[in-house]
């Protein structure tokens, strides 16, 4: 792993103390890349990586949009930015997922790392940053105070519930009366105006502290709603993941093969180049079910164990063959994969919304409304679409969630929308008051790019 040094630091001077040492920084560099939001995406780690390593350094000139696409993800030096935005689309999913991190802390972290927007240059916020800031308004006012008349500070009585102190400060100056004259009013009045700024001040720092500690919980409150039949459930949760429909080649036609080559060791886990016109017969293959599962299938269920176990909830993982229907009914449910889980086409095919045709969503209500994808033939897929299912009114039966891409793509961006706070909370903006206890479906429209899903948008929701 790619560290930071300590020349790469030198240009920061104007940056807190804190902020020159590259251990602290790199310890919690590495939380975040290990942490729930980027354990699953090596490009997003990749570029924040790239981008604190050259936010750091100064080196503006490395972090421009065509430098970007070419050094982390591979584009020619003189591509167009404005028919590739591959680059502002996966700044705007790491700072998405930066957000997400820092709301799953439950404690102030020792640096805040962002990246604002209409920039791709990080900055550094430390936890020290109030005290600071308080020390130096300070230390204007008593510059004020100096100016204002009050010059004899030897002979001032120390106040010190006058001014807000820093916790672990050193010796504060303070603001006190003299005991021989009273300031002038002119003084008096430069003195009044120069707490009233103080005071509003911290107002503002407190309303602002309140507002995104009221969003945070509103986020929570939201999150804990859409997961409570789950996560609150006594039984465990049974994860049902999808198996991709996979042939393997039958060892007479491997062993043949690497004897005519000259293969000393082989297995399975080679390609044969067939000819064109090459024939196989029917023994030559042989199904190989529930073996294989797309890395986005992978990827999605270590995001939902991730979930469930973060909310001290118990899981099984299981296969569609080996489950049944009455299992299902006794136990909350998470159904991963669409076409690919024979499980999630039984249990929602008398929905609103449905898969059809292997590449087309319908409408059940409206005829003529659906949605097509159109996948690319060498499988460097541009887009997907994904169904997330949200049964919770079922008498007599446990809950079921299901997230079901018509690709991988489509199945763990729908994964990581439903274990993203503020995803969670974003959308019940389209949904009812109750909508938490009532059910759900909607679709999701996904972007890809170089195999990840890079944005995602809920375009129809229907709740009953």
């Amino acid at each position: 792993m790619e560290t930071l040094s300590n020349s790469a630091l030198a240009p920061q001077e104007h940056e807190d103390a804190g902020s020159r040492n590259p251990e602290r920084l790199q310890q919690a560099l590495d939380q975040i890349l290990s942490s729930g939001p980027f354990r699953n995406t090596l490009q997003c780690q990749s570029l924040l990586r790239y981008i604190v390593k050259h936010s750091l350094a100064g080196e503006d000139n490395l972090l421009r949009e065509r430098v970007i696409g070419s050094e982390i993800f591979g584009r020619r030096p003189d591509y167009e930015t404005g028919d590739d935005p591959v680059v502002r689309i996966r700044v705007a999913e790491v700072r998405k997922r930066l957000a997400q991190y820092y709301q799953s802390l439950h404690e102030v972290p020792e640096v805040h790392i962002e990246i604002p927007s209409g920039c791709y240059r990080a900055t550094f916020r430390w936890n020290n940053s109030f005290q600071a800031t308080t020390n130096e308004r300070v230390e204007a006012l008593v510059t004020v105070v100096h100016e204002a008349g009050l010059t004899d500070l030897s002979r001032i009585n120390a106040e010190p519930h006058h001014l807000p102190q820093a916790s672990h400060a050193p010796e504060t100056p303070q603001i006190a009366t003299l005991p021989d004259a009273l300031p002038s009013p002119s003084a008096r009045k430069n003195t009044w105006k120069i707490w009233v700024v103080v005071a509003a001040s911290l107002l503002l720092a407190g309303i602002a502290g309140f507002t995104a500690l009221s969003w945070n919980n509103t986020q929570s409150k939201h999150f804990k709603e859409f997961w409570a039949p789950w996560t609150n459930s006594p039984k465990p949760v049974i994860i049902v993941i999808g198996s991709n429909a996979v042939y393997r080649l039958s060892d007479s036609v491997t062993d043949q093969y690497a004897k005519d080559h000259q293969l000393e060791t082989h297995g399975q886990e080679f390609f044969v180049p067939f000819a064109p016109t090459a024939i196989l017969h029917g023994s030559d293959l042989h199904p190989s079910v529930d073996s294989f599962v797309a890395l986005g299938d992978v990827a999605s269920v270590s995001a939902l164990v991730a979930n469930v176990t973060r909310q001290k909830q118990s899981f099984q993982e299981r296969f569609p063959n080996d489950i049944s229907f009455a299992e299902l009914r006794n136990s909350p449910t998470l159904l991963v994969g669409g076409f690919n889980n024979p499980m999630t086409l039984e249990l929602t095919k008398g929905l609103r919304f449905v898969m059809r045709a292997r590449n087309e969503i319908d409408d059940m209500q409206n005829p003529n409304r659906h949605w097509l994808l159109h996948a690319s033939a060498d499988s460097h897929d541009t887009e997907d679409y994904a169904i997330v299912t949200r049964l919770t009114q079922r008498p007599g039966d446990a809950p079921i969630l299901s997230v079901a891409g018509m690709g991988q793509y489509g199945t763990l961006a729908a994964s990581d929308f439903v274990c993203s706070p503020a995803a969670i909370s974003e959308m019940t903006r389209l949904l009812p008051k109750d909508w938490a206890g009532r059910n759900l479906q909607m679709i999701l429209h996904v972007k890809v790019i170089d195999f990840k899903p890079a944005a995602t948008e809920v375009i129809a929701v229907h709740v009953w």
